[in-house]
């Protein structure tokens, strides 16, 4: 790793889980990086969790989950209203099915952030995933734990503090990164079967064509001389939308699958160098 691309920063972690995140490999993903000396970007943000493993010295961060990105935004700028207006927000089925109806346009910019940490730490599996009118689903999950932990945020808003985090498509992002620039892409799998199909975590789904549509704006932005990884499914589908890069396998736990015999599963990891 280029020592222009990585800060001085101690170990930080996400504050939040996402399905499909990389926090199990993101030292592995982190360790396999080329040597870049622009920006780092992650246009599927979720967790985030290579971006804080590699501790960028200069970050774009961006998703099409509003709520996310208003999350990760008042994190970064605002950790301890966030930290406080969670401490109010009480456990109980009762509670979490209220604050779950909430509509986020009718929140302030801390209860907005605050509702992600909570209904991430709270509902089923921690699992985001909302229906075509944009409104969370996800059921309670009557976990007894605690919705954050204090250093783990305050390290996660200092990291965030020199990221610019966006609302966008991946498109947008693709399309300004340059040449020295180290782009990591993490976006809804093409489907395997089963509990892997899921990709409803916008109002929109992401499908074949947003593959594919993907997969253009990578060639264009390799041309250009941005570095690329991608994260996808070990899949003949995958091979055929995203022919042109190298391939490798990296073995993964699939921890959303409720049957432990069938986590068990690989992950292809496609790149340009």
């Amino acid at each position: 790793m280029a020592a222009a691309g990585r800060s001085s920063r101690g170990d930080v972690r996400s504050f939040i889980k996402w399905a499909g995140g990389k926090t199990r490999y993101a030292a592995q993903l982190v360790a396999a990086a080329p040597p870049f000396t622009g920006r780092y970007w992650e246009p599927f943000m979720g967790s985030a969790a290579v971006f804080f493993e590699l501790r960028p010295a200069k970050a774009v961060l961006s998703d099409a989950n509003p709520e996310l990105v208003a999350c990760f935004q008042a994190v970064a700028a605002q950790p301890e209203a966030v930290m406080e207006r969670l401490d109010a927000m009480a456990n109980t089925p009762e509670d979490f099915a209220r604050i779950r109806r909430q509509d986020p346009a009718d929140l302030g910019t801390i209860e907005r952030a605050a509702r992600v940490i909570y209904l991430n730490k709270t509902a089923f599996r921690g699992l985001w995933r909302v229906n075509r009118r944009g409104v969370f689903n996800t059921p309670y999950g009557a976990y007894d734990r605690p919705y954050y932990r204090r250093e783990t945020l305050l390290e996660a808003s200092q990291a965030l503090a020199g990221a610019d985090v966006r609302l966008c498509d991946f498109a947008d992002a693709l399309q300004e990164a340059e040449a020295g620039d180290w782009v990591f892409l993490d976006p809804p799998y093409l489907p395997e079967g089963g509990f892997a199909d899921f990709k409803r975590y916008t109002s929109g789904q992401f499908r074949n064509a947003d593959h594919e549509r993907l997969a253009a704006e990578m060639h264009a932005a390799s041309r250009r001389g941005v570095l690329l990884t991608m994260t996808n499914s070990d899949t003949d589908a995958t091979r055929t939308i995203y022919a042109g890069f190298q391939t490798a396998r990296m073995a993964t736990r699939r921890d959303i699958n409720l049957r432990a015999a069938a986590r068990a599963s690989f992950d292809l990891v496609l790149t340009n160098y």
